[in-house]
């Protein structure tokens, strides 16, 4: 037997299922450091999917989807994310259930 796996909208590789937590950037910062690194937003996004609460492209390899997501919120590319980036990031795509 083949198994099917359902597909994303047509230019995503992550979406939300259900609610966005509004303490998504606190969250992903785990070591409070008023900075999410590259090790810390991949452990967030692979557990929402663990959970359920989001899901990758199917068919692609998920740490080059993640290092990619990673690299877009990383407007300054300094190899971390600060809340002024997470922001300014969400702000040009609130229409988008994408990260």
């Amino acid at each position: 037997m083949i198994s099917m796996e359902e597909g994303l909208p047509d230019g995503y590789m992550f979406i939300w299922i259900g609610d966005v937590s509004p303490d998504l950037f606190i969250e992903m910062d785990k070591n409070k450091d008023s900075n999410v690194e590259p090790s810390e937003f991949s452990d967030y996004i692979l557990r929402q999917v663990n959970e359920g609460k989001g899901r990758l492209a199917p068919g692609f390899d998920a740490h080059k989807i993640i290092d990619n997501m990673f690299s877009n919120q990383d407007r300054n590319g300094d190899g971390k994310i600060t809340a002024e980036e997470f922001k300014l990031k969400a702000d040009e795509s609130a229409a988008h259930d994408e990260l």
